[in-house]
């Protein structure tokens, strides 16, 4: 009688977030979304207003307001954000509003954007800051984590210890 040995299923695609469980994942989500409503309402409409014509096609089709003008409500895209949060809405717009400071800190690490250490990222944090101001510095630090970035320990490390300057 042969013995039939049975293999695990094989997995299609891995999940988004195979890397952490759900309750990390929640964790991480709301850290994020935190960030994003810390955002000051004249610095978030600036950084929209600076998109390319396409992201901001997508941040005004949440932030569609009452106004028949179709003009953005901010009010309104933070409303879609929370309500998109199962959708993955917040990491898409925190990706968009923060993609130049993603490339600006990968360009400013260089050969140590990969896998930063906690100092290296105290050291790029006061420049991110000068350039693209707090709030994106934050919301893209919150989103690399959400992310699961190889680094996202030492990357929350610096959000907590940076959280007193931010406020300043």
């Amino acid at each position: 009688e042969a013995r039939v040995k049975r293999r695990a299923p094989v997995r299609a695609e891995p999940t988004k977030f195979e890397g952490m469980n759900s309750k990390d994942h929640v964790l991480r989500l709301s850290a994020l979304e935190r960030e994003l409503r810390a955002w000051d309402d004249a610095d978030l409409a600036a950084r929209i207003e600076a998109l390319p014509e396409e992201s901001k096609a997508w941040i005004a089709s949440l932030g569609r307001g009452p106004d028949p003008d179709g003009t953005l409500d901010l009010g309104a895209f933070r409303g879609a954000v929370t309500r998109g949060r199962l959708k993955g809405v917040p990491d898409r717009a925190a990706g968009i509003l923060t993609d130049g400071c993603l490339q600006d800190c990968i360009g400013v690490l260089g050969d140590r954007a990969d896998f930063p250490s906690e100092a290296d990222l105290h050291e790029v944090f006061p420049g991110l800051v000068e350039r693209h101001g707090v709030a994106a510095t934050r919301v893209m630090f919150a989103a690399a984590v959400l992310g699961d970035a190889p680094a996202s320990s030492a990357i929350m490390k610096v959000l907590r210890s940076e959280s007193t300057a931010s406020q300043g």
